[in-house]
């Protein structure tokens, strides 16, 4: 098994220099069939593909996706969000992590939770606080709003992507059609600041999305908890 991820590494190497989004190519502390544990479970640590040189640090907090075919008409696999991976460790070509599954989704009949999550694919994320972008229920920027964006810009900089995805998302206050509404314009927002303002992003490479309340970070139960989930991410695509 240990030769296998060697070698997936090193096909990974060659291909560096246009962004590839990264993917899982194994587990390093499979517990045996016999002694799992929850406990066990939860600690698992995937071996990743792609490390510093993709700009991947210890402490990174990346989306996990699962490409699944809805139909046998559809051309391409959709990606479907899976949960987050927490860098634990980070070298040149590959990288360790820790999986947080998203439970909403991982609840879903179309998902099977593979303990592996073999080529499942990891890709970069920035978070955006809406609060600092957006007056409450409001989808116009701020005045102020404008200085995040030189985040953004770096960010997308330091991976070059070749298609970016904008996601809106709030808590769980209002009506589920109201939020679902306010993420999409918020992130259609941002979207059109950065094309207005940035020769590198063009309308061609970035998407805007919104998915309203289906999505926390964490448990709408408190102010604090609900101002975590007030957020645009900016995603690396591919």
């Amino acid at each position: 098994m240990r030769r296998s991820w060697i070698l997936a590494i090193l096909v990974s190497t060659a291909c560096w220099g246009q962004f590839a989004p990264p993917r899982v190519i194994g587990v390093i502390n499979q517990p045996n069939s016999g002694t799992r544990t929850k406990k066990m479970l939860d600690d698992r640590r995937y071996l990743i593909d792609h490390g510093i040189e993709t700009s991947i640090f210890r402490g990174d907090i990346l989306n996990v996706y699962r490409e699944q075919r809805l139909s046998r008409r559809m051309p391409e696999p959709m990606r479907l969000f899976i949960g987050t991976m927490t860098i634990t460790d980070s070298q040149r070509g590959s990288s360790v992590g820790v999986f947080s599954p998203h439970e909403p989704m991982m609840a879903q009949a179309l998902i099977k939770l593979k303990t592996s999550l073999k080529n499942d694919i990891v890709v970069p994320r920035l978070l955006l606080d809406s609060g600092v972008l957006f007056d409450p229920g409001e989808f116009a920027l701020k005045p102020r709003a404008q200085a995040e964006f030189a985040k953004v810009a770096q960010f997308v900089q330091l991976f070059s992507p070749a298609k970016l995805v904008i996601e809106g998302h709030t808590d769980s206050d209002g009506e589920d059609v109201s939020n679902f509404r306010l993420s999409e314009q918020r992130a259609g927002e941002i979207r059109q600041y950065l094309i207005n303002n940035y020769a590198f992003i063009s309308a061609a490479m970035i998407e805007a999305r919104g998915f309203g309340e289906s999505r926390p970070l964490v448990s709408n139960d408190t102010p604090e908890n609900k101002a975590l989930n007030r957020r645009i991410e900016v995603i690396i695509w591919e």
